[in-house]
């Protein structure tokens, strides 16, 4: 599936997109709290990785909407704990989480399980479009592995950093025309 760098994109992208002018943490935490979450879903590889088998686990229920919404009731948990509006950590959890589904849903998928198991637990189904947008990610030593990793984040950079960088401006330009507001 996709690269680590192209979730903490999407994530920082749709985070930003989601909280619009509401602050969880504060800009720059956000920021980095969007990018964790994003890449949060992949740690599903740990158990297999623990039992001899990588893709024992991996692709599954994390990768889901259902995966999406958990996240967003421990966000609003969290939100609720912190004194925040746990709305918005909520719908910032399932944004950033759904983020990686999304990604990984139009990423080209040469290794099984083929695609997302995208309306988990009500359905083990696993889904895939035809017309990805990102390359895979191949796993191995040899040079044309690590050429053609390289290229899929490239890829990923091209079409996500715009978008992350748009998001990450927008908040901290807010924050920052607060700042002095604040200070005048």
């Amino acid at each position: 599936m996709a690269t680590p760098l192209g979730h903490a994109l999407a994530g920082v992208a749709l985070g930003s997109l989601a909280t619009g002018r509401h602050d969880l943490i504060g800009p720059r935490a956000d920021l980095a709290l969007f990018a964790a979450l994003a890449v949060l879903p992949d740690l599903d590889f740990i158990p297999g990785l623990l039992s001899g088998d990588m893709a024992a686990w991996h692709h599954g229920a994390s990768h889901s909407l259902g995966a999406a919404l958990l996240c967003a009731l421990a966000m609003a948990l969290i939100g609720r704990r912190r004194g925040g509006a746990a709305i918005w950590w909520a719908w910032a959890g399932f944004m950033v989480w759904a983020s990686h589904v999304l990604v990984d849903y139009l990423t080209l998928d040469t290794l099984p399980p083929h695609g997302v198991p995208l309306f988990w637990p009500f359905s083990a189904e696993y889904f895939r479009t035809d017309n990805w947008v990102f390359l895979d990610v191949k796993r191995g030593l040899s040079m044309a592995v690590f050429w053609h990793d390289i290229k899929a984040a490239v890829w990923e950079t091209l079409i996500l950093a715009p978008l992350a960088a748009w998001g990450a401006w927008f908040r901290l330009r807010r924050a920052a025309i607060a700042q002095l507001e604040t200070e005048a």
